[in-house]
């Protein structure tokens, strides 16, 4: 009996995308959405004109473990780490900026600071990373990510006729951006009536 209850416990320890996906507060809003595969983007401070000839692609943040020697200076300077992460997010920032915001909202989408729920006619899979930009209403602020699609077609909730239905969880967001979406999230509960929640 008690090894039972040790393993449920442990069972109930470990995260599930329907967990994950709930660890947040959600709202169903109307946003500008743009999709990017990650394969098809820039990495942070290669240029656009080296890899298609053309200007206009976004910026990701590269994978900075990637580098030979980061873990180290990391662990030995942190503050130094810290300045490359803010230097890099103010680089993705700039980029963001070059980008033709939404002037009205494109997608239907349930919205939490941990992941998205969105209808595209993009086809992506469950596991594939993107980049994702959002546009948020009536603030116009904008907020960038990278972001790994859990799930294809289960999210009814969003569903705009033909269309597919993704969730997806951020794996690559700076906390001011989270915390964008926090409080705009927190806002838009707050001015919903009670009964709709």
């Amino acid at each position: 009996m008690k090894s039972i209850m040790s393993e449920q416990n442990q069972k109930s320890n470990v995260p599930t995308p329907v967990n994950e996906r709930r660890s947040h507060q959600r709202v169903q809003d109307a946003i500008g959405l743009r999709i990017t595969r990650l394969h098809e983007m820039a990495a942070a401070g290669e240029s656009d004109i080296h890899r298609h000839g053309v200007i206009g692609a976004r910026v990701r943040r590269a994978n900075k473990y990637d580098i030979e020697g980061y873990a180290e200076v990391k662990r030995d300077f942190p503050e130094v780490a810290r300045y490359v992460e803010e230097l890099e997010e103010r680089i993705r920032q700039l980029q963001l900026d070059g980008i033709s915001e939404s002037e009205a909202p494109t997608h239907k989408v349930s919205l939490s600071a941990g992941g998205l729920a969105f209808a595209d006619a993009t086809l992506l899979y469950p596991g594939e990373l993107i980049g994702v930009t959002m546009t948020l209403f009536p603030s116009m602020k904008r907020v960038g990510c990278d972001a790994r699609v859990v799930s294809a077609g289960d999210a009814p909730e969003i569903a705009n006729g033909e269309k597919h239905t993704y969730r997806i969880t951020y794996v690559r967001i700076s906390e001011a951006d989270q915390e964008l979406i926090e409080q705009h999230v927190r806002g838009l509960r707050q001015s919903i009536p009670l009964d709709n929640l």
